[in-house]
């Protein structure tokens, strides 16, 4: 059976809520390690077909539409690895209202190409994600669901 790691962080609970929804789909098919970024150590990835990474947009490090900076604390570690092996996938919740919708994503896919790491669908950008609720959850169940097709 194929293992899925989804490491996310989280500021309001959006990206822990559709974490949960993706997690619910992906568990049908799959083993799903579902990790806070607080508690997930560098090598937790080995093992793992896909590994999801998940952070809303914030202001770190002093810019605007970044992932938390404990997820920045983490990618600071890996980004010293070239990690072609890995199959990854991306999520992040945002407000287009900001200059930098989703910017987290857009930060993770860049990481993503500096380790070497493949990227194996699209990813998935929910705006306003408790005042869209209905919205985002089928969006994110959709998304899911492409990628349980991914993974058989």
């Amino acid at each position: 059976m194929k293992k899925v790691l989804i490491i996310y962080t989280t500021n309001s609970g959006s990206t822990f809520a559709v974490g949960e929804v993706i997690k619910d789909i992906l568990s049908k098919i799959c083993i799903v390690n579902f990790q806070n970024v607080n508690e997930t150590k560098p090598d937790d990835y080995i093992g793992h077909d896909l590994v999801v990474l998940a952070s809303p947009s914030w202001k770190s490090r002093g810019e605007e539409g970044m992932p938390t900076e404990a997820m920045l604390k983490f990618l600071d570690i890996w980004k010293t690895k070239k990690l072609p092996q890995i199959k990854f996938a991306l999520y992040g919740c945002g407000d287009e209202e900001f200059a930098h919708f989703c910017g987290a994503v857009d930060y993770l896919e860049n990481f993503v190409q500096s380790v070497q790491g493949t990227l194996v669908i699209e990813s998935l950008r929910l705006n306003s994600f408790w005042f869209e609720l209905d919205k985002g959850v089928e969006m994110a169940k959709s998304w899911a669901k492409q990628l349980a097709v991914i993974l058989k």
